[in-house]
């Protein structure tokens, strides 16, 4: 038993079942050189890759294509979160899972302008100058919202509340492709 567990761990470790609690992105369109504390990565245009920091604080370098010194800062992780590389737009979107006619008194949903268009829902615009944002959300870059609660415990309730991050253009894309599919 102690070696079948022993096993497992080591798998997962090897293949990645700790999928990090960061979520790196360059959701720019030029190459970004970053070093966080004294590990360096290359992030490709439109990159996103999940890392693992411990909790703390830590150091960021950010090195642009075309500048001659990197931007320095540092940030505090308490559990996981999202590091902006190239200062873009993201929102969180926060929705309802369950019956329907709560949405009104659960969901502050108001009417916001997103690049130039006016979208209904709840979302909250992050903040673009700031390169790391403390996780609020249950589903990162990553991940997709559920398109059910199969096997979700709801409690007496009847309905659960769950936010997904968003690229400010993939957020486009998903609202459009709902508004669609209804």
């Amino acid at each position: 038993m102690r070696f079948s567990v022993l096993l497992l761990v080591g798998v997962c470790m090897t293949l990645g079942c700790n999928r990090g609690n960061i979520d790196m992105d360059n959701a720019g369109k030029e190459p970004i050189e970053v070093t966080i504390d004294a590990i360096s990565y290359t992030m490709a245009p439109g990159q996103y890759q999940r890392i693992r920091l411990e909790k703390g604080r830590h150091l960021l370098k950010i090195k642009r294509k075309d500048a001659t010194e990197a931007e320095e800062t540092d940030f505090r992780v308490v559990e996981g979160g999202l590091l902006n590389l190239a200062n873009s737009n993201y929102l969180i979107w926060t929705d309802l899972y369950g019956d329907p006619m709560l949405r009104e008194s659960k969901l502050e949903e108001e009417w916001i302008e997103i690049d130039g268009h006016d979208y209904r829902g709840e979302f909250e615009k992050l903040d673009p100058t700031v390169y790391y944002i403390e996780k609020k959300w249950d589903y990162g870059l990553g991940e997709d919202f559920p398109d059910d609660l199969l096997g979700w415990e709801m409690g007496n309730e009847k309905y659960i509340i769950k936010r997904k991050l968003f690229r400010q253009e993939e957020l486009i894309q998903a609202y459009n492709a709902l508004v669609k599919e209804k």
